[in-house]
Protein backbone atom coordinates (compact mmCIF):
# COMPACT_ATOMS: atom_id res chain seq x y z
CA UNK A 1 0.00 0.00 0.00
CA UNK A 2 1.09 3.70 -1.20
CA UNK A 3 0.37 6.98 -0.51
CA UNK A 4 -1.71 7.42 -4.03
CA UNK A 5 -1.09 11.51 -4.19
CA UNK A 6 0.09 14.80 -2.60
CA UNK A 7 3.30 15.81 -1.07
CA UNK A 8 4.03 12.04 -0.24
CA UNK A 9 2.95 10.52 -3.15
CA UNK A 10 3.92 7.15 -3.36
CA UNK A 11 5.51 6.75 0.15
CA UNK A 12 5.02 2.94 1.25
CA UNK A 13 3.25 2.64 4.31
CA UNK A 14 3.67 0.07 6.58
CA UNK A 15 2.42 -3.77 6.73
CA UNK A 16 -1.16 -3.83 8.21
CA UNK A 17 -1.38 -5.91 11.28
CA UNK A 18 -3.41 -9.02 11.82
CA UNK A 19 -6.98 -8.74 12.19
CA UNK A 20 -7.04 -4.79 10.34
CA UNK A 21 -8.91 -4.63 7.21
CA UNK A 22 -7.35 -1.53 5.38
CA UNK A 23 -9.06 0.88 2.62
CA UNK A 24 -7.45 -1.03 -0.66
CA UNK A 25 -5.32 1.58 -3.08
CA UNK A 26 -8.06 1.28 -5.65
CA UNK A 27 -10.93 1.95 -3.15
CA UNK A 28 -8.89 4.90 -1.70
CA UNK A 29 -8.00 6.76 -4.82
CA UNK A 30 -12.12 6.33 -6.02
CA UNK A 31 -12.93 8.00 -2.98
CA UNK A 32 -10.79 10.66 -3.86
CA UNK A 33 -11.53 11.30 -7.04
CA UNK A 34 -15.08 11.88 -5.82
CA UNK A 35 -13.84 14.09 -3.89
CA UNK A 36 -12.47 16.11 -6.33
CA UNK A 37 -10.51 19.16 -5.03
CA UNK A 38 -12.54 19.42 -2.02
CA UNK A 39 -9.42 19.46 0.14
CA UNK A 40 -8.34 22.08 3.37
CA UNK A 41 -9.47 22.56 6.47
CA UNK A 42 -8.62 19.51 9.15
CA UNK A 43 -9.73 15.56 9.17
CA UNK A 44 -11.36 13.30 10.95
CA UNK A 45 -10.65 9.55 10.25
CA UNK A 46 -12.50 7.28 12.44
CA UNK A 47 -12.03 3.72 13.13
CA UNK A 48 -8.63 4.91 11.43
CA UNK A 49 -6.95 1.31 10.87
CA UNK A 50 -3.80 2.36 9.57
CA UNK A 51 -4.50 5.65 8.96
CA UNK A 52 -4.38 5.42 5.13
CA UNK A 53 -7.42 7.47 4.04
CA UNK A 54 -6.47 10.20 6.76
CA UNK A 55 -2.51 9.97 6.13
CA UNK A 56 -4.04 10.31 2.20
CA UNK A 57 -6.36 13.83 2.82
CA UNK A 58 -3.24 15.14 4.82
CA UNK A 59 -0.78 14.60 1.85
CA UNK A 60 -3.50 16.43 -0.72
CA UNK A 61 -3.22 19.49 1.53
CA UNK A 62 -5.74 18.66 4.87
CA UNK A 63 -4.25 21.00 6.84
CA UNK A 64 -4.25 18.71 10.37
CA UNK A 65 -6.02 15.21 11.08
CA UNK A 66 -7.42 13.09 13.93
CA UNK A 67 -6.73 9.44 13.89
CA UNK A 68 -9.43 8.11 16.17
CA UNK A 69 -8.50 3.76 16.87
CA UNK A 70 -8.64 1.72 20.06
CA UNK A 71 -6.00 -1.03 19.28
CA UNK A 72 -2.92 -0.95 20.08
CA UNK A 73 -1.43 -2.54 17.05
CA UNK A 74 -3.18 -0.44 14.79
CA UNK A 75 -2.24 2.46 16.63
CA UNK A 76 1.92 1.41 16.18
CA UNK A 77 0.95 1.39 12.24
CA UNK A 78 -1.04 5.07 12.35
CA UNK A 79 2.09 6.67 13.84
CA UNK A 80 4.86 4.45 11.91
CA UNK A 81 2.76 5.45 8.82
CA UNK A 82 2.58 9.52 9.31
CA UNK A 83 6.75 9.02 10.02
CA UNK A 84 7.04 7.88 7.19
CA UNK A 85 4.94 10.43 5.06
CA UNK A 86 6.82 13.23 7.18
CA UNK A 87 3.03 14.62 8.31
CA UNK A 88 3.05 13.49 11.94
CA UNK A 89 3.42 16.82 12.90
CA UNK A 90 -0.08 17.53 11.68
CA UNK A 91 -1.73 14.88 13.16
CA UNK A 92 -3.31 13.79 16.61
CA UNK A 93 -3.74 10.16 16.99
CA UNK A 94 -6.48 9.05 19.73
CA UNK A 95 -6.75 5.83 21.61
CA UNK A 96 -10.24 5.46 22.49
CA UNK A 97 -13.84 4.06 21.61
CA UNK A 98 -14.65 6.33 18.54
CA UNK A 99 -18.45 7.06 21.38
CA UNK A 100 -15.92 8.57 23.91
CA UNK A 101 -14.30 10.36 20.86
CA UNK A 102 -16.97 11.83 19.72
CA UNK A 103 -17.96 13.17 22.33
CA UNK A 104 -15.07 14.87 23.62
CA UNK A 105 -14.78 16.17 20.23
CA UNK A 106 -18.26 17.60 20.68
CA UNK A 107 -17.25 18.85 23.99
CA UNK A 108 -14.34 20.84 23.17
CA UNK A 109 -16.24 21.90 19.61
CA UNK A 110 -14.23 20.21 17.45
CA UNK A 111 -15.08 20.82 13.43
CA UNK A 112 -13.93 19.25 10.02
CA UNK A 113 -14.07 19.26 6.84
CA UNK A 114 -13.78 15.76 6.03
CA UNK A 115 -14.39 12.64 8.34
CA UNK A 116 -14.00 9.09 7.65
CA UNK A 117 -15.76 6.53 8.83
CA UNK A 118 -14.78 2.96 8.46
CA UNK A 119 -16.41 0.29 11.12
CA UNK A 120 -15.67 -2.86 11.06
CA UNK A 121 -17.65 -4.78 8.54
CA UNK A 122 -20.07 -6.68 10.93
CA UNK A 123 -20.94 -3.79 13.05
CA UNK A 124 -21.00 -1.00 10.28
CA UNK A 125 -24.79 -0.32 9.69
CA UNK A 126 -25.37 -0.54 13.59
CA UNK A 127 -22.73 1.70 14.65
CA UNK A 128 -22.61 4.40 12.05
CA UNK A 129 -26.79 4.88 12.96
CA UNK A 130 -26.11 5.59 16.43
CA UNK A 131 -22.94 8.20 15.55
CA UNK A 132 -24.38 9.90 12.42
CA UNK A 133 -26.22 12.88 13.68
CA UNK A 134 -23.32 13.27 15.51
CA UNK A 135 -20.97 13.59 12.42
CA UNK A 136 -23.51 16.31 11.11
CA UNK A 137 -22.86 18.19 14.52
CA UNK A 138 -18.75 18.12 13.39
CA UNK A 139 -18.82 18.96 9.86
CA UNK A 140 -18.59 22.41 9.14
CA UNK A 141 -20.64 23.84 6.60
CA UNK A 142 -20.15 22.09 3.03
CA UNK A 143 -18.56 19.70 5.01
CA UNK A 144 -18.14 15.83 3.92
CA UNK A 145 -18.57 12.37 5.53
CA UNK A 146 -17.20 9.13 3.47
CA UNK A 147 -18.71 6.06 4.52
CA UNK A 148 -17.41 2.75 3.96
CA UNK A 149 -19.10 -0.21 4.20
CA UNK A 150 -19.37 -3.90 3.21
CA UNK A 151 -23.40 -4.02 2.80
CA UNK A 152 -25.26 -0.83 0.58
CA UNK A 153 -26.17 1.72 3.12
CA UNK A 154 -29.65 0.54 5.34
CA UNK A 155 -32.45 3.16 4.74
CA UNK A 156 -32.61 4.00 8.36
CA UNK A 157 -28.90 5.76 8.48
CA UNK A 158 -29.44 7.42 5.52
CA UNK A 159 -32.49 7.40 3.34
CA UNK A 160 -31.89 8.30 -0.02
CA UNK A 161 -29.30 10.69 0.58
CA UNK A 162 -26.14 10.85 -0.43
CA UNK A 163 -24.39 8.95 -3.12
CA UNK A 164 -22.91 5.47 -2.54
CA UNK A 165 -20.73 3.74 -5.16
CA UNK A 166 -20.07 -0.31 -5.29
CA UNK A 167 -16.36 -0.88 -5.35
CA UNK A 168 -16.07 -4.87 -5.23
CA UNK A 169 -17.63 -5.92 -1.81
CA UNK A 170 -17.04 -2.25 -0.40
CA UNK A 171 -19.57 0.47 -0.28
CA UNK A 172 -18.44 3.99 0.14
CA UNK A 173 -21.08 6.60 0.87
CA UNK A 174 -20.55 10.13 0.47
CA UNK A 175 -22.61 12.98 2.47
CA UNK A 176 -22.78 16.50 2.77
CA UNK A 177 -23.63 18.37 5.98
CA UNK A 178 -26.81 18.89 4.72
CA UNK A 179 -27.54 15.24 4.26
CA UNK A 180 -27.24 13.88 7.56
CA UNK A 181 -27.90 16.69 10.23
CA UNK A 182 -31.03 14.26 11.15
CA UNK A 183 -32.62 15.31 14.31
CA UNK A 184 -33.20 12.27 16.89
CA UNK A 185 -35.36 12.04 19.22
CA UNK A 186 -36.04 9.82 22.61
CA UNK A 187 -39.28 9.30 23.75
CA UNK A 188 -38.85 7.31 27.21
CA UNK A 189 -41.14 5.47 29.75
CA UNK A 190 -42.05 2.87 31.31
CA UNK A 191 -45.61 2.41 29.39
CA UNK A 192 -47.05 -0.38 31.54
CA UNK A 193 -48.99 -0.40 29.33
CA UNK A 194 -48.90 1.70 26.37
CA UNK A 195 -51.83 4.32 26.16
CA UNK A 196 -53.74 6.16 23.50
CA UNK A 197 -52.24 8.98 25.20
CA UNK A 198 -48.87 7.63 24.81
CA UNK A 199 -49.58 6.94 21.09
CA UNK A 200 -50.64 10.53 20.34
CA UNK A 201 -47.37 12.04 21.49
CA UNK A 202 -44.94 9.38 19.89
CA UNK A 203 -47.13 10.00 16.52
CA UNK A 204 -47.05 14.24 16.79
CA UNK A 205 -43.51 13.85 17.63
CA UNK A 206 -42.70 12.10 15.06
CA UNK A 207 -44.37 14.59 12.94
CA UNK A 208 -41.57 17.38 14.26
CA UNK A 209 -38.46 15.03 14.54
CA UNK A 210 -36.23 12.83 11.57
CA UNK A 211 -36.39 10.14 14.03
CA UNK A 212 -37.96 8.76 17.14
CA UNK A 213 -36.56 6.37 19.39
CA UNK A 214 -38.98 4.98 22.17
CA UNK A 215 -37.30 3.95 25.04
CA UNK A 216 -38.60 1.43 27.04
CA UNK A 217 -37.13 1.58 30.61
CA UNK A 218 -37.39 -1.44 33.24
CA UNK A 219 -38.89 1.54 36.09
CA UNK A 220 -38.31 -1.12 39.82
CA UNK A 221 -39.81 1.65 41.91
CA UNK A 222 -42.86 1.30 39.38
CA UNK A 223 -42.97 -2.85 39.66
CA UNK A 224 -44.23 -3.07 35.76
CA UNK A 225 -46.73 -5.31 35.62
CA UNK A 226 -45.16 -6.99 32.14
CA UNK A 227 -41.16 -7.32 31.72
CA UNK A 228 -40.12 -4.63 29.37
CA UNK A 229 -39.38 -7.11 26.51
CA UNK A 230 -43.14 -7.53 26.32
CA UNK A 231 -43.85 -4.04 26.65
CA UNK A 232 -41.92 -3.27 24.11
CA UNK A 233 -43.48 -6.17 21.72
CA UNK A 234 -47.06 -3.99 22.39
CA UNK A 235 -45.09 -0.74 21.47
CA UNK A 236 -43.71 -2.58 18.33
CA UNK A 237 -46.87 -3.45 17.40
CA UNK A 238 -48.96 -0.19 17.55
CA UNK A 239 -46.21 2.11 16.65
CA UNK A 240 -45.19 -0.39 13.43
CA UNK A 241 -47.23 1.99 10.38
CA UNK A 242 -44.79 5.29 11.82
CA UNK A 243 -41.54 4.90 9.20
CA UNK A 244 -39.84 6.81 11.35
CA UNK A 245 -40.24 5.51 14.79
CA UNK A 246 -38.35 2.90 16.47
CA UNK A 247 -38.39 1.05 19.98
CA UNK A 248 -35.40 -0.03 21.97
CA UNK A 249 -35.20 -1.52 25.56
CA UNK A 250 -33.44 0.77 28.35
CA UNK A 251 -31.40 0.14 30.94
CA UNK A 252 -29.80 2.43 32.79
CA UNK A 253 -29.50 6.37 32.71
CA UNK A 254 -31.62 8.23 30.07
CA UNK A 255 -28.77 10.30 29.10
CA UNK A 256 -26.46 7.33 28.00
CA UNK A 257 -28.87 6.00 26.34
CA UNK A 258 -29.59 9.38 24.58
CA UNK A 259 -25.24 9.27 23.68
CA UNK A 260 -25.77 5.93 22.21
CA UNK A 261 -28.56 6.96 20.01
CA UNK A 262 -27.18 10.02 18.54
CA UNK A 263 -30.15 12.04 19.94
CA UNK A 264 -29.52 15.43 21.25
CA UNK A 265 -34.05 15.66 22.05
CA UNK A 266 -35.91 13.94 24.87
CA UNK A 267 -39.81 13.88 24.54
CA UNK A 268 -42.01 13.93 27.32
CA UNK A 269 -45.92 14.19 26.87
CA UNK A 270 -47.37 17.09 29.63
CA UNK A 271 -51.29 16.23 30.95
CA UNK A 272 -51.14 18.98 33.35
CA UNK A 273 -49.03 22.16 35.49
CA UNK A 274 -48.49 18.94 38.10
CA UNK A 275 -46.70 17.07 35.70
CA UNK A 276 -44.20 20.02 34.84
CA UNK A 277 -42.76 20.18 38.47
CA UNK A 278 -40.93 16.71 38.61
CA UNK A 279 -40.44 17.07 34.58
CA UNK A 280 -38.55 20.65 35.26
CA UNK A 281 -36.40 18.65 37.87
CA UNK A 282 -35.89 15.97 35.74
CA UNK A 283 -34.93 18.21 32.11
CA UNK A 284 -31.98 19.83 34.35
CA UNK A 285 -30.45 17.07 35.94
CA UNK A 286 -30.11 15.60 32.24
CA UNK A 287 -28.93 18.54 31.30
CA UNK A 288 -26.32 18.40 34.06
CA UNK A 289 -25.03 14.94 32.53
CA UNK A 290 -25.68 15.50 28.96
CA UNK A 291 -25.30 19.82 28.19
CA UNK A 292 -26.23 19.36 24.85
CA UNK A 293 -29.23 17.32 25.49
CA UNK A 294 -32.88 19.54 25.01
CA UNK A 295 -36.13 18.48 26.46
CA UNK A 296 -39.03 19.02 24.36
CA UNK A 297 -42.69 18.79 26.34
CA UNK A 298 -45.49 18.11 24.00
CA UNK A 299 -48.87 18.89 25.73
CA UNK A 300 -51.45 16.12 25.83
CA UNK A 301 -54.70 16.22 23.60
CA UNK A 302 -57.43 17.52 26.12
CA UNK A 303 -59.38 13.92 25.01
CA UNK A 304 -56.16 12.62 27.11
CA UNK A 305 -55.24 14.81 29.76
CA UNK A 306 -56.45 12.37 32.04
CA UNK A 307 -55.27 9.29 30.94
CA UNK A 308 -52.41 7.52 32.37
CA UNK A 309 -50.88 3.75 32.38
CA UNK A 310 -51.77 3.81 36.43
CA UNK A 311 -55.81 4.22 35.47
CA UNK A 312 -55.86 1.69 32.64
CA UNK A 313 -54.50 -0.37 35.32
CA UNK A 314 -56.64 0.15 37.77
CA UNK A 315 -59.72 0.14 35.22
CA UNK A 316 -58.84 -3.29 33.96
CA UNK A 317 -58.32 -5.23 36.88
CA UNK A 318 -61.74 -3.96 38.35
CA UNK A 319 -63.01 -5.49 35.25
CA UNK A 320 -64.10 -1.87 33.37
CA UNK A 321 -64.02 -0.99 29.53
CA UNK A 322 -60.44 0.07 28.64
CA UNK A 323 -61.89 0.54 24.90
CA UNK A 324 -60.82 4.08 23.80
CA UNK A 325 -57.63 3.95 26.35
CA UNK A 326 -55.77 2.02 24.62
CA UNK A 327 -54.81 1.40 20.89
CA UNK A 328 -56.70 -0.26 19.45
CA UNK A 329 -54.73 -2.95 18.01
CA UNK A 330 -53.46 -4.14 21.87
CA UNK A 331 -57.13 -3.80 23.59
CA UNK A 332 -57.80 -7.51 23.97
CA UNK A 333 -54.09 -7.96 25.18
CA UNK A 334 -54.32 -5.36 27.30
CA UNK A 335 -57.76 -6.74 28.85
CA UNK A 336 -56.07 -9.93 29.40
CA UNK A 337 -53.07 -9.31 30.79
CA UNK A 338 -54.04 -6.72 33.06
CA UNK A 339 -57.27 -8.06 34.23
CA UNK A 340 -55.64 -11.57 35.75
CA UNK A 341 -54.25 -11.43 38.99
CA UNK A 342 -50.79 -12.37 37.72
CA UNK A 343 -50.51 -11.04 34.85
CA UNK A 344 -50.15 -13.43 32.05
CA UNK A 345 -52.30 -14.62 29.73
Amino acid sequence: MRIISGTARGTRLAPVPRGVRPTSDRVRESVFNSLGQFFGGDALDLYAGTGALGVEALSRGCHRAVFVEKDRRALAVIRENLRRARLADRAEVVASDVGRALDRLLTDGRQFSLIFADPPYKIAASEVGAVLSWLGALLVPGGRVVIESGEAPAGGWVGTKGVTRRYGGTYVTILERSEITMIVAVCPGSFDPVTAGHLDIIRRASKIFDHVVVAVGANLRKKPRLPAVERARLLEKVTAGIENVSVELMDGLLVNFAREQGARVIVKGLRAVSDFESEFEQAQLNRTMYPELETVFIMASAEHSFLSSSAVREIAALGGEVRGLVPEGILETVREIYSSPDGNI
